[in-house]
């Protein structure tokens, strides 16, 4: 009975750590307002690793990770992360959020909200 309480309370703990994590658009570092990106979101080598091309363009975002973190806050939800892999692109309409500007040649730092109309693809290659 002890070890099912233990549990119990273990797993109610870090529900509500999980739980007191706020979205993006409530980071402190966030300078700018929303805008929705159609593109690809995958895994990359460098940092950061997480990035996010502009179907029909050049530019490529960068998700932000360890400058632009502040603890309690997530830069990638968790229902997206959990859908990334190497083998994987996922496309869809993504709601960002930039830590900052955009400069031509320079990639640009965001945090993603959130994602409508999600594809997963398998990466060839």
């Amino acid at each position: 009975m002890g070890k099912f309480i233990f549990a119990a309370l273990m797993l109610s703990i870090s529900l509500s750590v999980y739980a007191q994590e706020k979205p993006c658009s409530q980071n402190p570092r966030v300078i700018g307002s929303s805008f929705v990106v159609h593109g690809r979101l995958a895994y990359y080598n460098g940092t950061p690793t997480v990035r996010l091309w502009r179907i029909g363009t050049k530019r490529i975002l960068g998700v932000a990770e360890h400058v632009y973190s502040v603890k309690g806050y997530v830069n990638l939800p968790k229902s997206i992360e959990d859908k990334l892999s190497w083998k994987v692109y996922l496309y869809g309409d993504f709601l960002v959020y930039p830590f900052t500007k955009s400069q031509p040649g320079v990639m640009q730092m965001i945090c993603i909200e959130s994602v409508k109309n999600l594809v997963i693809k398998e990466r060839q290659g």
